[in-house]
């Protein structure tokens, strides 16, 4: 492989370093939380969970956002809640969110239920933006744009 085509393929790696660590080190056990802007909004405790195969936005984060039930789509799918419970969705709404200068539009399943998150961004956000989750680091990392 030429030196060139080299160093835009390594350029492209998303890596973590000794020096992002938490102050705690590798002792701390937390999960991974991050804030984003949402609308006029700057929503705090999002979970960023590698193990959900859904994005999770609870009722009572969507009403504090000034959002109505008139704007949910109907969905008609059960969740497993992470007690192992069965819940049902009210359903789907569309959020737009900022992370740093880049804007996802993304999908949630609304759920009415007491949750330690204000929302909950799984697999499907995961995916769709290339990003690497680290719990270790407590940090996100995703390329836009290069």
């Amino acid at each position: 492989m030429d030196n060139m085509v080299r160093q835009v393929l390594e350029s492209r790696k998303i890596t973590f370093h000794e020096d992002e660590l938490p102050p705690e080190g590798l002792g701390h056990n937390k999960a991974l939380h991050i804030t984003v802007q949402c609308e006029d909004y700057f929503i705090t405790r999002i979970l960023i969970d590698r193990g959900s195969s859904l994005n999770i936005c609870p009722l009572v984060t969507l009403k504090k956002l000034g959002r109505g039930l008139h704007e949910i789509k109907d969905g008609s799918i059960n969740v497993k809640a992470f007690d192992g419970s069965q819940r049902s969705i009210i359903g789907e709404i569309s959020l737009c969110l900022q992370m740093g200068t880049t804007w996802f539009d993304v999908d949630f399943q609304v759920i009415d239920m007491p949750t330690s998150y204000n929302l909950l961004l799984g697999r499907p956000w995961i995916h769709i933006a290339g990003a690497v989750a680290s719990t270790l680091y407590q940090a996100v990392k995703f390329e836009w744009n290069h």
